[in-house]
């Protein structure tokens, strides 16, 4: 039996045993495979398909920071740990009570998973060596906001800086580029403090550099709107024509729907507990889990300009037709 078949078989059997959340034999028994699945989800955030695919790739990659090789860190329980970690984010005494580890040793073994999960993003995030092809509008851009504990300053109570106007609290942002032509995710760029626009870290951490390097454009709403980078940023205004709104509209309404798969971790949806290191190594392990996601049971549809100009000439000529028929109602 081969690494993938053994993987899949090993991590759905405890999704169908339920071994890993604690529900009794005779309540498994008497529940279906959805059910099963579902409960599995819940607690770990993604399918077990999925949780199999990722656990395979940590084992042959080749990425050496992403590579697990040693047989004694090879047990499939401590990496649903660390995936439970992501998705419930429990404090140590609620992991205590749900896995029987010890708190400390625990610990140990769940940055351990975080940070090699979090390091197969040179595989799974990357622009594409196709430059897009002939495509102008490449990616669109947002900013995600998180909530973290309030940092120390020197001499103020609080540090501004990190001031999130998303959460009213101390934050942190990464700047998320998706391909607008494929469903993946091309660009990651953080963590940054909060308090600092989306357009600041357009303009000075790299994206737009990179948007002129490659002679390609993104989308964006209108926080970043502004004329001095007009031709690599283009946002909804009021000189773009019908198809051209409703092609960015639906471009932007996808990126939003990747970030709320991200804020399915409640590890990031909620007040990050440890430091700004951890914070990194949790939130990136999380997009290299989301477009896992994406490639098999929570595709992102895809933004077609046919699909768009379609129905635009539909709502057009309904539109005329109601105007001829109420001319015509008139003149009667």
């Amino acid at each position: 039996m081969n690494c993938t078949v053994r993987c899949r078989n090993l991590i759905s059997g405890l999704a169908e045993k339920s071994t890993t959340v604690r529900f009794e034999g005779k309540k498994v028994s008497k529940s279906n495979k959805k059910t099963n699945d579902e409960r599995f989800i819940a607690n770990y955030g993604s399918s077990p398909l999925v949780c199999s695919m990722i656990y395979e790739d940590l084992q042959r990659t080749r990425v050496p920071a992403a590579r697990v090789s040693s047989k004694a860190n090879l047990k499939v329980r401590f990496f649903l740990m660390a995936m439970h970690f992501l998705k419930c984010y429990p404090t140590e005494r609620q992991r205590e009570a749900t896995f029987q580890y010890c708190p400390s040793w625990s610990r140990r073994k769940i940055w351990f998973w975080i940070n090699r999960i979090a390091a197969l993003q040179s595989e799974k995030i990357f622009w594409p060596k196709d430059n897009f092809g002939n495509d102008i509008w490449a990616i669109t851009v947002d900013g995600v906001h998180c909530w973290i504990q309030e940092p120390t300053h020197q001499e103020f109570s609080k540090d501004t800086s990190y001031f999130s106007h998303k959460y009213n609290h101390a934050g942190l942002c990464y700047e998320l580029g998706i391909s607008i032509g494929s469903n993946r995710l091309v660009w990651m760029n953080g963590p940054f403090p909060a308090g600092k626009s989306d357009l600041k870290f357009f303009k000075e951490d790299g994206l737009k550099a990179m948007l002129i390097a490659k002679k390609k454009m993104c989308i964006a709403d209108g926080g970043y709107a502004g004329s001095d980078h007009i031709h690599h940023c283009s946002t909804p205004n009021i000189h773009d024509s019908r198809p051209v709104r409703r092609f960015k509209a639906r471009a932007l309404k996808r990126h939003e729907k990747f970030n709320g798969l991200i804020k399915n971790f409640h590890s990031v949806d909620c007040r990050f507990r440890h430091s700004i290191g951890k914070f990194k190594s949790v939130f990136e392990a999380i997009c290299v889990i989301c477009p896992y996601q994406i490639e098999t049971d929570k595709p992102l549809y895809h933004v077609l300009v046919e699909d768009v100009l379609l129905e635009d000439e539909v709502e057009e000529w309904l539109t005329s037709n109601k105007v001829a028929g109420r001319l015509g109602c008139e003149q009667d």
